[in-house]
């Protein structure tokens, strides 16, 4: 008797308890309420890179997920990073990784872009019209067509890469310590994919970054070599690399905004540790993840699809003249292009300008209120004594910074690990842009 009245106790008590507890383990949470786009014409793209090493048999992790919001009303152009391990409610599979989401639906009969759509909406609150996939194999290709791009690195990089990218990979001779150093690098497809994959010495988040850096320097490519001129046969090599399901048509329609579409003018979005999500570990497996924050999610997806404060047009731009006195090529452009980031209209000046130890920036707006000095002087690491004010109101430019020798150890502001500096003779030959 003592004993059935025993097991009654488990299963009032005990087994409840158990139930709810693996219940709770994985909760879903509500879908993210839909942005509210007004009236307003905005597309919404979906771009993902995937690593598919073995063909068809592998449909591929999506590491590189990025949102593009265009509002053809305002010609605003907006770019949002995914971290891969970004915690999602994915239709069919519950809650995993969404660089999960194609790959489980692709190996399960289902169509992995319809469920990357839903995911996303889902868990982001917006609809996407159309997508764009490229495996890391085809990435290369796409740098390589454009005849490579070039990269103002201002966070040096060091890790391991395939000696030449035919190589097998499963051979560990055919691998060898690479480092990108701070200064402008001209990359090809082979290292501009190792470049935006890298981790060894820094996170998935600040990889999200180079991502975003890499698609810059893809469009600036783009458009300096005026490659937008023959566009139908852009578009045909386009369709031979990456998959779409974006018609010619469409892309067409683009084309008057991207003709005066400026690097600068485009807006960068990430999402912050602690204030958008925050790090943790899967219930079952205890695996690392980003736990979103509901309503900082909110109102950064309101931001990123339909913000009318930060709407970006080129002649608003503040307008700034980078000078080389570092004696090291590439660092004016390494600050141009960081300026360029925040929103910063900027022209890289070749004229021969004094030698320097540390960066300074003179401000000719004379502005009082709202002044965008403080961004130039947190992003170039400039002090206080580093800033001359000199109105005028007949300026060529806003803002003229003159970039020094000390830029070189101070340009990354990042949390990345720097790789021990060990100068070439070429590096220590005084040179200006």
């Amino acid at each position: 008797m003592r004993r059935w009245f025993v097991l009654l106790l488990l299963c009032v008590f005990v087994f409840p308890v158990v139930a709810q507890d693996d219940d709770n383990e994985n909760p879903i949470p509500d879908a993210m309420p839909m942005v509210d786009e007004g009236d307003a014409d905005i597309i919404n793209i979906l771009l993902m890179g995937s690593a598919t090493n073995n063909g068809e048999y592998n449909p591929g992790l999506t590491d590189v997920l990025m949102l593009v919001s265009v509002n053809r009303d305002t010609e605003r152009v907006a770019v949002l990073s995914i971290p891969r391990d970004y915690y999602a409610y994915i239709p069919n599979f519950n809650m995993r990784k969404i660089n999960q989401a194609y790959f489980y639906a692709e190996m399960n009969d289902l169509d992995g872009i319809d469920v990357m759509r839903q995911t996303i909406e889902y868990n982001f609150g917006i609809e996407i019209d159309y997508y764009a996939r490229v495996d890391f194999n085809s990435f290369g290709a796409v740098i390589d067509s454009v005849g490579g791009i070039d990269v103002a690195v201002d966070c040096a990089i060091e890790d391991w890469m395939l000696i030449s990218p035919e190589l097998d990979k499963q051979d560990a001779d055919n691998w060898e310590m690479h480092t990108l150093w701070a200064g402008m690098n001209q990359l090809d497809g082979a290292t501009a994919l190792w470049y935006v994959r890298s981790r060894r010495t820094s996170s998935d988040l600040d990889r999200g970054r180079r991502q975003q850096d890499v698609l810059r320097a893809l469009w600036r490519q783009i458009r300096n070599e005026g490659l937008l001129e023959n566009f139908s046969d852009l578009w045909q090599q386009f369709n031979e690399i990456v998959e779409t399901d974006i018609p010619l048509s469409e892309a067409v329609s683009f084309l008057p905004m991207m003709a005066n579409l400026e690097p600068a003018s485009v807006e960068f979005y990430a999402m912050e540790r602690n204030t958008h999500m925050v790090s943790g570990y899967t219930p079952e497996e205890g695996r690392f993840v980003w736990y979103p924050q509901r309503e900082a999610m909110i109102d950064l997806m309101q931001q990123f699809v339909n913000s009318s404060g930060t709407r970006r047009l080129t002649s608003s731009l503040p307008t700034v003249a980078v000078y080389n006195g570092s004696g090291i090529d590439g660092m004016a452009f390494v600050a141009a292009q960081r300026l360029e980031r925040e929103g910063f209209r900027t022209t890289v000046m070749f004229d021969y300008t004094q030698p320097r130890n540390y960066n300074h920036v003179i401000d000719h707006t004379g502005l009082e209120r709202r002044n965008p000095v403080g961004v130039i002087q947190d992003v170039l690491s400039i002090t206080d004594e580093g800033v001359g004010i000199e109105p005028d109101p007949n300026r060529d430019f806003d803002y003229v910074v003159y970039v020094g020798n000390e830029y070189q150890y101070f340009a990354c502001t990042y949390p990345v690990d720097q790789p021990v500096y060990a100068p070439d003779e070429e590096s220590e030959t005084a040179s200006s842009d």
